[in-house]
């Protein structure tokens, strides 16, 4: 083989494994702008968040977590201001006061149908923004379904 063809063969499989790297991440992980006040201030409007995909059941207590916000009637309203888009679809980003199993959390205010000592039930999820005063959240919409979970905030990016 003459040097310009194994260099032209080189090139060719270094972009293929490039974009085969790229696609695997675009699985793995999400980049999520935050667009209001619930999660000051922790995270800031603007703020850009990196989320690792992955399953509600490996995630703990104190995460800050990305949520999917379902669309449509009888869903999460009204749609909370922090909501953000990427690529289309709505995400909420909330920290995780409580897993299945754990136990809810007092102290959560008046209003709440949540009642505190109770055990959050499998499937279910007790999320809460840093900032109650600009916060929908589980206080006041109850215990979000782990379906709608899409992964942790493993470090903010910035703006």
């Amino acid at each position: 083989m003459n040097p310009p063809v194994i260099l032209l063969a080189a090139a060719l499989l270094s972009a293929v494994a490039g974009v085969t790297a790229l696609l695997v991440l675009r699985r793995r992980l999400l980049v999520v702008t935050v667009d209001g006040h619930s999660m000051r201030p922790t995270l800031e409007p603007g703020d850009r968040v990196l989320v690792r995909r992955g399953s509600a059941a490996r995630a703990r207590a104190g995460a800050i977590t990305v949520l999917r916000h379902p669309a449509g009637p009888g869903t999460w309203l009204p749609l909370p201001p922090e909501a953000v888009g990427e690529g289309g679809q709505i995400y909420t980003i909330k920290r995780l006061a409580a897993v299945p199993g754990d136990r809810v959390p007092g102290g959560l205010g008046p209003g709440t149908a949540l009642v505190s000592g109770a055990a959050v039930p499998p499937g279910c999820l007790l999320v809460l923004g840093d900032n109650p005063a600009q916060s929908v959240d589980s206080r006041q919409l109850g215990l979000i379904p782990a379906e709608y979970f899409v992964g942790v905030v493993a470090r903010r990016l910035g703006r």
